[in-house]
């Protein structure tokens, strides 16, 4: 991965969570900053994921700084899983861990995720005003549809693949026309669930997406 890495901790109400840090190798100023989350714990999801790994390896290329962490109970994070509740404080402690560093820019901070960790983005994007744009991967359909009905006023971006075994796409495609602009969707062709093989697919899109919404 191109840039700077550091290994650090987040603290969630008392929680410490590991993290990793990485930051462009170059540019001008203070970066913008997009905090990752992670797939379902329960199924082996961690920060390590390709399509994590990914997206901040897109972003990084692209002169953001991407923060990726365990939620609480993964690896070396303190705690136990929560169900998603707790989950989305430790993407809000995240998204304010990011913000405070000196190399980056604490009023350009999106927030993205994979799988259970894209309706923990959605979530945490909901309650909290700090994040300025959402990008969403392959979201579990039952959450998407729940969020479908709710008011999320970032720009935000959905992602699937068309052979997603959860999600049909012609439903995927309807659900993301329910959200209020600004939104978009993307359908990568040949990629289920898990994207294997088209990872860097998905980062240029979170990436691309992101420059418009926090570069402008």
């Amino acid at each position: 991965m191109s840039g700077e890495r550091e290994f650090l901790e987040i603290d969630s109400g008392g929680l410490r969570l590991e993290a990793v840090l990485h930051l462009p190798s170059i540019g001008k100023g203070k970066a913008p900053g997009v905090v990752v989350c992670h797939p379902h714990p329960r199924y082996g999801g961690d920060m390590e994921s390709g399509v994590v790994v990914g997206v901040c390896e897109a972003l990084t290329g692209s002169g953001f700084a991407a923060l990726r962490f365990n939620f609480r109970g993964v690896g070396m994070s303190e705690g136990s899983f929560d169900w998603g509740g707790g989950e989305t404080d430790d993407a809000e402690s995240a998204m304010e861990t990011l913000s405070l560093r000196d190399e980056v820019d604490g009023s350009r901070i999106g927030i993205a995720g994979y799988s259970f960790g894209a309706a923990v983005a959605l979530q945490a994007a909901m309650w909290s005003g700090m994040a300025q744009a959402v990008a969403s991967i392959a979201c579990p359909a039952a959450h998407l549809r729940e969020f479908s009905g709710m008011e999320i006023l970032q720009p935000k971006l959905f992602v699937l693949g068309d052979s997603d075994h959860d999600f049909p796409e012609g439903q995927f495609r309807f659900l993301s026309k329910r959200f209020s602009d600004p939104r978009e969707y993307e359908v990568i062709q040949g990629a289920d669930h898990f994207f294997r093989g088209r990872e860097a697919a998905v980062g240029r899109m979170s990436a691309d997406f992101f420059t418009k919404w926090l570069k402008r």
